[in-house]
């Protein structure tokens, strides 16, 4: 990826440019009609030559797309102060400028934007709001290294996978890294558990179905826990012998119980691994297998409240140890606040973390960190839309459309 700097009038002769061509032509031209003279002629000819491969490099280099990017951020820096200068008559001297690179990169479809950051009074931190609005792009990320600070944007909307049917949903048995759009891939053991949030008509279950097809395929065992007892549902998971459903409480619990045997005696034949001194890969061979527990909310409303506790207790269980015995969780629940699915430290244990839909400050707070609690989803009314965050991967929610799915495919 190729950086340009940004400077104080960067790309400032683009201006004046087709102007000085223009008048250059026009003279030539006048002349031609005045003189007749063929070696007006031919500099005519040559002047419309220049002016065509000056228009072919121009579209091939993108060179008045730099400038304008190049002018958009030297404008932001001006506006908002992160630079120093004086008046001296009546010209303006730049006395500090930050040095400013940007690139494009066309296969991850994002703006870079980085700053060297000096050590002076002039903050260049917490600048991806404003420069969001400026250059009218999603911020997706921010990485700090030593002595900079770079921004990355989302360059184009990216649009959700289409699923025709159910081979479009790729997956191998083995496989770890499950694609959730075109540029979000999701690796279920390195950024174990999910926690899906969203109102009635997110896209919830749909997503969650995919979900549940893209596991299956890579050889994952489910548990779906569903205490409200959706008829699609039901019927999607009782048509696959990989799958137990579970959705009266008695069923639900005792399900959890067994699983949190399994995970018990998984524990158990690591340390005995470990004591016979074999030597195994990081998984320890375990067949994988994901709890999913749907509708949180009416869980924690319909069980007792000794029951829900239990449940509760040996979900997190599973959130906080259950990675290196392949042994998952999912939580899916309408609202994003704690008292539905677990404490901060819990929360801290996912993965993978979505809102679909429009939420409020206070569940995106929860959700996310309370750092991004006034962050957005600007997919107002796309059915699938929401933000999306991966731990180890993305520093901060991002945009994102769940794939689209077909009437009829998921049956």
């Amino acid at each position: 990826m190729k950086y340009h700097k940004v400077k104080p009038y960067s790309y400032w002769w683009l201006k004046w440019l087709p102007i000085l061509y223009a008048a250059l032509f026009l003279t030539t031209i006048v002349l031609c009609g005045m003189t007749n003279k063929l070696i007006l002629v031919g500099w005519l000819l040559i002047m419309v030559f220049a002016g065509i491969m000056f228009i072919a490099y121009v579209r091939h280099t993108g060179l008045y797309k730099a400038r304008e990017i190049s002018r958009l951020v030297q404008r932001h820096i001006d506006e908002n102060e992160l630079c120093q200068t004086e008046t001296r008559g009546r010209k303006k001297i730049y006395t500090f400028y930050p040095k400013t690179e940007w690139g494009v990169d066309e296969t991850t479809n994002t703006l870079h934007i980085r700053f060297r950051l000096t050590g002076n009074k002039i903050n260049l931190r917490g600048l991806e709001t404003n420069l969001a609005d400026r250059l009218e792009k999603i911020c997706l990320n921010i990485f700090e290294k030593r002595g900079y600070i770079e921004y990355v944007f989302e360059i184009q909307q990216e649009n959700a996978f289409v699923i025709s049917s159910s081979d479009d949903i790729s997956g191998e048995y083995g496989q770890e890294e499950i694609s959730l759009s075109p540029s979000f891939v999701w690796n279920y053991r390195k950024m174990p558990h999910f926690l899906i949030c969203g109102s009635t008509g997110s896209g919830k279950t749909t997503f969650t179905r995919f979900l549940i097809i893209s596991l299956l395929k890579r050889g994952v065992r489910v548990l779906y826990l569903d205490v409200k007892r959706d008829a699609e549902m039901e019927c999607f998971c009782k048509g696959n012998i990989a799958i137990t459903y579970a959705y009266k409480p008695e069923h639900i619990a005792e399900e959890v119980r067994n699983i949190s045997d399994e995970l018990q005696t998984r524990t158990i034949d690591i340390e005995n691994m470990g004591k016979y001194q074999i030597n195994k890969e990081s998984d320890f061979e375990f067949n994988p297998v994901y709890v999913i527990c749907d509708e949180i909310i009416l869980m924690k409303l319909v069980l007792p409240d000794k029951l829900y506790k239990e449940i509760i207790s040996r979900i997190n269980a599973i959130i906080v140890s259950g990675r290196s015995k392949n042994i998952f969780a999912g939580l899916i629940s309408q609202s994003g606040l704690a008292e539905y699915f677990g404490n901060s430290g819990i929360r801290g244990n996912i993965g993978l973390k979505i809102a679909l839909g429009q939420m409020s400050q206070t569940e995106y707070g929860m959700i996310f960190g309370n750092e991004f609690s006034d962050i957005k989803n600007l997919r107002y009314g796309e059915i699938g839309s929401g933000l999306i965050m991966r731990n180890g991967i993305d520093s901060r929610p991002r945009e994102y459309a769940s794939p689209y799915i077909k009437s009829g495919v998921l049956d």
